[in-house]
């Protein structure tokens, strides 16, 4: 799983670096860096073109592609890479101006001051929209506790601001068509802009219509505890293939629930054709999960992820979950009851007490089915008194 990260993040780096390379190839390379002014400015160009391609795939790593997902050994390994991606972007961008305005310090700070601000220059207009438009949408996925649904609305402007850079990069080269950055410079802006157009577009638009989800409808909802619901589904039709450990997207067809898709963890064995998730209420989503009906409509998009048991082959595990974090090794339980394991499996399972148990009686079962299998639970009530005494 280590190599799979490393080899992900090895393409990102290289993919990103490009322009880089591109400047010392086709362009002036280091005869640039013979002063302070000169410095500064390439390595201000080279902040923004590499801050645009790093920019650019965070739309790609979005699109939940599969190949994209085994290059990185899981779609969670792809979204902290996304993340990761989208802040460093923006720290990029940042330098970019600050380096631009250093050639004018300290012989002239108007000019300086002058540089970072609206001007008659719609190509350097563009820039500062986008910068401020970056800096507001970030701040908002870092900083705010907005609804799922709003952030998600908000994170689609993410492309608008994507266009805006492109018209800065555009046409401030006009504006220095005498500063040639490298040869063919235009055409990698133009292909760095096709790529991240189309990474949006694909997620947003051509997904959903070149592979339709997978249609189910609920066959049943059981009320766990106060807070806890197990929702089982049966397909309309064909029925998805998965492994017990991997995830789903999931869209309820329930006016009370929205139209946004939810990822859930897939709590029933490998390649089951009726397909359950448990769901714990502790947000503004999941606390509309009361207005479920039986029969409801849903779509399941997936499967995703690489959690499963098997893929460390004979040697024995230790699985930990704490909470509703059992979800998924609940699935993989349910697969040890035909398999003939070799190795012995030991799972420990953290609450707060008895009450909040999952899927307790299920995992008992099992155990006694088996003798390689084990559960301990582990009360976090009972960590605290003995620390205390």
């Amino acid at each position: 799983m280590k190599s799979k990260i490393f080899y992900g993040w090895f393409v990102i780096i290289v993919l990103s670096l490009i322009p880089v390379l591109l400047w010392f190839v086709l362009g002036p390379g280091d005869k640039e860096l013979t002063g302070l002014a000169s410095t500064t400015h390439s390595l201000g160009e080279l902040t923004a073109l590499v801050a645009m391609t790093m920019f650019a795939l965070t739309f790609i790593l979005s699109t939940r592609i599969s190949f994209i997902e085994d290059i990185f050994g899981g779609l969670d390994k792809v979204y902290i890479a996304h993340g990761i991606l989208g802040s460093t972007s923006l720290m990029l961008i940042l330098f970019h101006p600050i380096l631009l305005v250093l050639k004018f310090i300290p012989s002239d700070i108007k000019q300086a001051a002058l540089y970072l601000l609206p001007s008659s220059h719609w190509s350097v207009n563009f820039g500062i929209i986008a910068l401020v438009g970056l800096i507001f949408l970030i701040f908002l996925t870092l900083f705010t506790k907005i609804k799922y649904n709003y952030w998600k609305f908000s994170h689609e402007f993410l492309i608008l601001v994507f266009i805006i850079t492109i018209l800065h990069i555009f046409l401030v080269r006009g504006d220095a068509s005498q500063d040639n950055i490298f040869t063919g410079y235009y055409i990698y802006a133009s292909i760095v802009s096709i790529i991240g157009i189309f990474g949006f577009s694909y997620s947003l638009f051509i997904k959903n219509r070149l592979f339709k989800a997978a249609t189910y409808r609920i066959k049943s909802i059981i009320k766990m505890n106060n807070n806890t619901y197990e929702i089982t589904f049966i397909p309309d039709h064909k029925p998805i293939s998965y492994k017990s450990g991997q995830f789903i997207f999931i869209r309820f067809y329930n006016k009370k629930l929205g139209k946004e898709t939810h990822p859930f963890s897939i709590a029933s064995k490998s390649n089951s054709p009726m397909i359950k998730i448990i769901i714990k209420v502790l947000g503004d989503y999941t606390n509309k999960m009361q207005h479920l009906k039986i029969g409801d409509k849903v779509s399941l998009e997936g499967p995703y992820g690489r959690f499963n048991y098997e893929r460390k082959g004979d040697k024995d595990q230790i699985w930990i979950a704490g909470g509703i974090g059992i979800t998924p090794f609940i699935g993989m339980a349910e697969d040890l009851r035909n398999n003939n394991i070799k190795n012995n499996i030991d799972l420990y399972y953290s609450v707060k007490n008895s009450s909040d148990l999952v899927g307790i009686e299920e995992l008992n079962e099992i155990a006694s089915i088996t003798n390689k299998f084990r559960i301990i639970p582990w009360f976090i009530t009972n960590l605290f008194i003995q620390f205390f005494i």
